[in-house]
């Protein structure tokens, strides 16, 4: 009896596995820096390499049928490395999403650990699909963008659907960290973004604000201001080839792609155009990025950066994929390779990977 309770529990839920296996070997060289706090030589590297292009992850997924058109769901994503069988986050099991949703066809409502909505990851993200590397491809997938990675525990989620094509989004968390039980002491993060579709157009704008623990000690060069980042794309698909662009400003951040938090706040703008075109059997994907920073309270300290991608995805089967991508990186003002005695280095980006080049091929299967 219990047994069939068990599969029968399962089959009203709808529950599947799903996932994905990505590996390939990646050559790159770092160049040699010269000046600045961490100075190094030329660095040539051959690897074998997880998720270069396409994900390692593995799921769980499920649906049931409330009723009314009504239906409550759940993900439960790991990722992992395919080339060690690790997880990417020790001690996290579904450290990639893991939400509990309910809705219908016009509104959905979602809670859990969620990407930000212009993070490229995710379910409830905005911003992925216009990029031509959807995010892969090293600092060639959208590198060059602040909000990058960016993703929080405590996240509820509203998308109101109030017309076929356009979609209103709403995120918000009630903490970073809700070990600390006094609201005003944790760290916040508000997103607001409206995506818009219709055949080839695709359209979207998305605001987020990340508010900083108010009793934090920034240090004598920083405060403890607001983060705001604006975020805008645009594509349409010719057929014969798909252009996008995207533009981002981001003003008094203190981490980059979710990276270290810092206790400098940084401005940033970022620009991306790129585009798609089919070629053959498969695709092939380019980009170019900029991107420009600078220290909000230190008027000398600025970086840059230009990235090229160029990809080529060829689809042997509906679930294998064969890839081929490239990436080459430039840096300048505080991220240059060479760095004089009165230059300063930039302080949120890490210049060996702003100055790297580097080419990968492999396979992703899905299933």
């Amino acid at each position: 009896m219990a047994v069939s309770a068990a599969a029968f529990s399962v089959q009203a839920a709808q529950v599947s596995l799903y996932g994905s296996v990505s590996t390939g070997v990646l050559y790159q060289n770092q160049a040699s820096l010269s000046g600045g706090e961490e100075p190094q030589e030329s660095k040539d590297s051959f690897t074998m390499e997880s998720g270069f292009w396409g994900d390692s992850i593995w799921g769980i997924t499920g649906e049931e049928d409330l009723g009314n058109g009504w239906t409550v769901g759940f993900t439960l994503e790991n990722e992992f490395g395919s080339d060690t069988g690790e997880m990417a986050s020790e001690g996290t099991i579904f450290d990639s999403q893991a939400y509990l949703r309910i809705g219908n066809d016009k509104v959905n409502f979602a809670f859990g650990n969620i990407g930000g909505l212009a993070s490229a990851g995710g379910d409830f993200d905005l911003l992925c699909a216009f990029d031509p590397m959807e995010a892969f491809v090293g600092v060639a997938g959208l590198g060059a963008f602040a909000s990058k990675d960016f993703a929080s525990g405590n996240m509820a989620v509203v998308e109101v659907t109030p017309m076929e094509g356009f979609k209103v989004s709403l995120m918000g968390n009630t903490g970073d960290d809700d070990s600390n039980a006094k609201w005003s002491d944790r760290d916040h993060y508000y997103g607001l973004g409206v995506s818009y579709e219709n055949g080839p157009l695709a359209l979207a704008a998305i605001a987020e604000m990340r508010k900083y623990d108010r009793l934090a000690d920034w240090g004598a060069n920083a405060d403890n201001d607001d983060s705001w980042t604006f975020t805008v794309a645009a594509a349409y698909d010719f057929e014969v080839i798909r252009p996008s662009f995207v533009y981002q400003h981001a003003s008094k951040t203190r981490e980059f792609a979710a990276g270290e938090i810092s206790d400098a706040a940084y401005n940033f703008d970022s620009f991306m155009l790129g585009a798609t075109a089919p070629l053959g059997q498969g695709t092939l994907r380019a980009s170019v990025q900029y991107v420009k920073g600078e220290n909000d309270a230190v008027s000398d300290e600025e970086g840059s950066a230009t990235i090229l991608g160029l990809a080529y995805t060829y689809d042997m089967s509906k679930r294998t994929t064969l890839y081929g991508a490239a990436f080459y990186s430039v840096g300048g003002d505080g991220l240059d390779k060479d760095l004089g005695a009165n230059e300063k280095e930039f302080g949120l980006m890490g210049r060996a990977d702003y100055n790297s080049v580097g080419f990968g091929v492999g396979l992703v299967h899905t299933f």
